[in-house]
């Protein structure tokens, strides 16, 4: 019987072409697509017989990965992994990949654009017309204003050259510093009181980690201007959501873009009716060639690890640290 993958990633259309890779490699493609991470519940049934996935977002949890005996290779489309249980996935020997280098401009792009629709009231002003009101809601420019990029990597930096396209005075926090992409830009690092204390617009892009964990929290909230604005394409968990709600309520900020959240969706939250807020579906990833790329990248590397190599760019390489590890990874015998 061949080997079979499941498709769960809603980036990949029904009919994308990346399928083809899997299917000339004699692979059997289940497409599972949804737009709404699925529960742990869901992905016990849905992973059984699956050999490898090209992943979204939903829950690879130790008791998903315990009970999904065939499994031998998770490779996510994008660069986020927090909803796989790197310690359980290793200790069965399964391989878990990413895509990065694939979508860190459509977010960059995204993350700008959110910028500019919560500063310039666009969709409040869009709704207003269209319901028949010519009500004008004037907004703060973005040209030549403070920029704090809380994240300097790849997303970060492509947030960082957009906005010196804007003239803009671009802070930025990372726990990595590189001083030489920083003088060629015209960046300045900082700690995070001074950025949340100084930038109009703040916006996230580091991974979650513990350490991470609402790293927006209501007292740098208050540290904030009270005419700035907080963008988050990044991770829902970086943001106290609880706080962020009274922030923008109280009007300790102006305004706030989500495109990501705790829990997703953010079924009846207090978010979806504060004021001055955006929000958005976790699409910042998401365009076209985005999705193309990632797709592609994800399942040659979900073929690479089913014919006994490797995933491309592997982020639980401890799965290949003994032989038995070796063994179980690449399906050889012990």
């Amino acid at each position: 019987m061949p080997q079979r993958v499941l498709v769960t990633s809603w980036l990949m259309r029904e009919d994308d072409p990346s399928f083809q890779i899997l299917r000339d490699a004699g692979v059997e493609v289940v497409v599972r697509r949804s737009p709404r991470p699925r529960t742990a519940d869901d992905m016990i049934g849905h992973l059984a017989g699956i050999h490898g996935v090209v992943a979204g977002s939903d829950n690879y949890s130790a008791p998903v990965l315990r009970a999904a005996f065939d499994l031998q290779v998770i490779c996510r489309v994008g660069v986020g992994y927090d909803t796989v249980d790197l310690a359980v996935a290793t200790e069965r020997g399964i391989q878990v990949g990413t895509t990065p280098g694939t979508n860190q401009d459509a977010v960059a792009d995204y993350a700008f654009g959110l910028i500019l629709a919560s500063a310039r009231r666009i969709v409040g002003h869009h709704i207003s017309t269209a319901a028949g009101e010519w009500r004008r809601e004037p907004g703060p420019d973005v040209w030549q204003k403070t920029i704090g990029i809380v994240g300097a990597g790849a997303i970060g930096r492509g947030v960082a050259r957009r906005a010196r396209g804007f003239d803009m005075t671009v802070l930025a926090y990372d726990v990595q510093q590189d001083a030489r992409w920083a003088a060629e830009l015209g960046v300045r690092y900082v700690d995070l009181d001074e950025l949340f204390a100084t930038a109009d617009y703040v916006t996230l892009h580091a991974p979650l980690m513990p350490a991470t964990r609402h790293l927006v929290n209501a007292a740098r909230l208050e540290r904030m201007k009270r005419t700035a604005y907080l963008i988050n394409t990044a991770r829902g968990e970086l943001v106290d959501l609880d706080a962020l709600v009274v922030a923008l309520n109280e009007g300790h900020i102006a305004g706030a873009a989500l495109d990501v959240f705790p829990r997703e969706p953010p079924t009846d939250h207090p978010i979806l009716r504060a004021r001055n807020v955006v929000l958005s579906p976790h699409v910042a990833g998401g365009s076209e060639e985005a999705n193309a790329a990632g797709g592609a990248m994800a399942c040659r590397s979900v073929v690479a690890a089913l014919r006994g190599g490797r995933v491309a760019f592997c982020v639980n390489p401890e799965v290949f640290a003994s032989a038995s590890g070796r063994a179980r990874a690449m399906r050889l015998p012990i």
